[in-house]
């Protein structure tokens, strides 16, 4: 009998801990099924993409430099930051609905929030990666951060 505790003990754990990350509502994200570098590609297509849609010049402060992240159950790994500012649209909220059409169409999970002058547009893919545009009469601005990858 007392050789089953330390068992018991061990599986009353490893079910609590699966019972928490099941009410946490938290996924596991997997790595997607391609290598780093298609994967870092794909995000800067995405970045390229926008700034396509909105029009005008862009200066592309992109950091090359991977930051850190981990993924579900404590997966270390690395994802890349951008940063892009951009000329103000002609029009600002056409731009948004642009932006937000597109990203919608590509399967993003897409919130629009109005900031004052600014419109913001964030999407959010399957893959796990984040872009943030924001447009105003006076400039444009687009951030993201990749997909988180396994180091």
């Amino acid at each position: 009998m007392h050789r089953r505790a330390p068992f018991v003990a061990v599986a009353t754990l490893c079910a609590v801990g699966l019972l928490a990350v099941g009410l946490s509502g938290c996924a596991v994200q997997q790595a997607t099924p391609v290598t780093d570098a298609e994967a870092h590609d794909r995000f800067l297509g995405a970045l390229d993409d926008t700034q396509g849609i909105v029009g005008g010049e862009w200066q592309v402060l992109d950091d090359p430099t991977p930051r850190e992240c981990v993924i579900p159950l404590w997966v270390a790994g690395e994802r890349y930051p951008a940063l892009r500012l951009g000329d103000a649209p002609v029009l600002a909220s056409i731009a948004a609905d642009r932006v937000e059409s597109a990203w919608n169409e590509q399967g993003m999970r897409v919130t629009r929030t109005d900031i004052g002058d600014v419109i913001e547009v964030k999407g959010e893919s399957a893959e796990g990666e984040l872009l943030v545009l924001r447009v105003s009469e006076s400039a444009s601005t687009l951030l993201g951060e990749s997909e988180c990858r396994p180091r």
